[in-house]
């Protein structure tokens, strides 16, 4: 699964212009939170829209690409989903679940949901991981070991979702915003 399909699978998810007040990550496009992103290169577009009739409408064809270059740059290849895709088929699943997780519960959650997954379907036959939200060489070995097990592909997913789920639950206002439920149901 490269880029563009997982992305298009997480837009599902991301809306356009958002200002929930009970949303800790305050106003957000495209799932890009001001508070957690305030350099990127897309609020200023978004501040010069804000006067007029048609915003926030007008400002999907004018960020599209910007969007997308944000979540390639900070999140696909920064959790080396690339890696991740090349080392099995069904490293694309993986790929595309750890990619979803990581931007709506931040990248090191996302990346501690796929280390204790791993850790918890290892067992005894190699040591744990540090769970420390980094994707290194030895997590990259250690999810390789795992999909290289017949089987181990969907309880990994159905593990990594269900950290998501407790992720989600953790939340001290999680009943504000019952649709993140809707993104644990398995790779997308």
């Amino acid at each position: 699964m490269s880029f563009e399909t997982a992305y298009a699978l997480v837009a599902c998810f991301e809306g356009g212009y958002v200002n929930n007040p009970q949303d800790p990550g305050g106003e957000t496009y495209a799932g890009i939170s001001r508070v957690h992103h305030p350099d990127w290169d897309g609020w200023a577009e978004i501040d010069r829209a804000k006067p007029f009739t048609a915003f926030p409408l007008a400002l999907r064809l004018a960020l599209e690409a910007p969007v997308q270059a944000f979540y390639r740059r900070e999140y696909w290849q920064a959790l080396r989903c690339p890696a991740i895709e090349a080392m099995a088929t069904a490293g694309r699943d993986i790929a595309c679940e750890l990619f979803e997780a990581s931007v709506n519960c931040g990248k090191k959650n996302g990346v501690k949901f796929l280390q204790r997954a791993v850790n918890r379907l290892s067992g005894k036959s190699r040591p744990a991981l540090v769970c420390d939200g980094v994707i290194g060489d030895r997590t990259l070995a250690a999810l390789k070991d795992c999909l290289e097990r017949p089987g181990y592909t969907t309880l990994l997913l159905r593990c990594m979702n269900g950290e998501q789920y407790i992720h989600y639950v953790s939340w001290p206002g999680h009943q504000e915003f019952p649709g993140v439920f809707a993104r644990t149901g398995g790779a997308l």
